[in-house]
């Protein structure tokens, strides 16, 4: 069985472990904070979180582990089977975890725990985000999912990117990333609706508000 390794507040968390649900997997979930240090560097050389454990060793980084993932049951595929088609979606899902996920994830410690905010820091990733939102809105069709009618691996990645980098957005800016981009608002709401998405945030919901309770 494979092992799933992390915390469930963070949203790249939720992204693999929507993925293993929806695909059908069965997994153990180990709660394990990040670290960078030994022994923890062996099992995620960067020592971040989430990473699996499978018969053959331990896998990290989100694009990796949804990559090997999907391989795994390619009789329930959520990669486009035309090959130009999915590596668009590859281009879309970097440009989500570059500019979206990447550059506001920069700026977690002070929405949420509290941290000194960097106004210079801020200004520095504001243009860059809005350079990623305005590619996400030309390379996303949202009829209804990003890739056209299926849902696919970029929908599960990009919708926790989407909510936790919007919340950010809101906090530090008052700026709703949603104007942004056409389509972003009613995508969201119909990701927010599959019942593996719902399970999953219900169950992060509550282990943010115990994080809250305990700080």
């Amino acid at each position: 069985m494979i092992k799933l390794y992390g915390l469930e507040i963070s949203n790249y968390y939720a992204v693999v472990k929507a993925f293993m649900l929806e695909k059908g997997f069965e997994f153990e979930e180990i709660e394990i904070a990040p670290s960078y240090s030994e022994p923890y560097l062996e099992l995620s050389p960067m020592g971040k979180m989430p990473f699996i454990e499978v018969d053959e060793g331990y896998l990290s980084e989100t694009s990796a582990i949804l990559g090997f993932l999907e391989n795994c049951v390619p009789d329930q595929p959520m990669t486009p089977a035309d090959p130009f088609v999915s590596a668009k979606m590859s281009e879309l899902f970097k440009v989500v975890e570059l500019y979206v996920g990447n550059e506001s994830a920069r700026l977690v410690g002070p929405v949420f725990f509290g941290a000194e905010l960097n106004q210079a820091v801020a200004e520095q990733i504001k243009p860059l985000m809005v350079k990623g939102l305005a590619a996400v809105d030309r390379l996303a069709s949202f009829s209804p999912y990003m890739m056209g009618a299926n849902v696919t691996m970029v929908d599960f990645y990009a919708y926790y990117i989407f909510t936790t980098a919007r919340l950010i957005a809101k906090k530090v800016w008052d700026w709703d990333i949603l104007l942004e981009v056409d389509g972003l608002r009613d995508w969201l709401q119909i990701m927010s609706q599959r019942p593996m998405i719902k399970l999953v945030d219900d169950q992060r919901n509550i282990a943010i508000g115990k994080m809250l309770d305990n700080a």
